[in-house]
């Protein structure tokens, strides 16, 4: 499958990595946009996507990341499907009411692994080569 491309989105004057996926969830696609964060280990949406899915979220697996302030906050687990332009796959992906931030984010685990993805600051794009294509 082909190089998926997403150009920057600007947030607040700045060109930032916020890609429009999808996540299936009760038998439809849901859009949600995210921040592809390489520092981030985990994807964590905020709880307003759960509520919007119907996902009762604190019903995952509970675990504790580390954010920008050196505090930690709880994350819940979920496996899901999501899509990213053409391509399916599942991965594990957190929400939390205590992200701190506006936007959520796209970390490494179960996406990175999938996907090499390159951050171009001079076209303000980011690409993910699905590994099969990688050659």
């Amino acid at each position: 499958m082909p190089v998926v491309t997403y150009r920057y989105k600007r947030l607040k004057g700045l060109r930032v990595p916020i890609i429009t996926l999808a996540i299936w969830y009760e038998g439809r696609w849901h859009l949600v946009e995210a921040y592809v964060d390489s520092g981030a280990t985990y994807s964590v949406f905020t709880a307003q996507v759960a509520d919007r899915l119907g996902l009762a979220y604190r019903s995952g697996r509970r675990t504790y990341v580390q954010v920008g302030d050196g505090s930690f906050i709880p994350v819940y687990l979920h496996d899901l499907e999501i899509q990213v332009g053409k391509h399916r796959l599942m991965a594990p992906l957190g929400f939390s009411d205590r992200l701190g931030v506006r936007f959520n984010l796209l970390g490494r685990t179960g996406i990175f692994s999938h996907f090499k993805v390159c951050f171009d600051e001079r076209a303000f794009v980011v690409t993910f080569l699905p590994y099969g294509d990688a050659g």
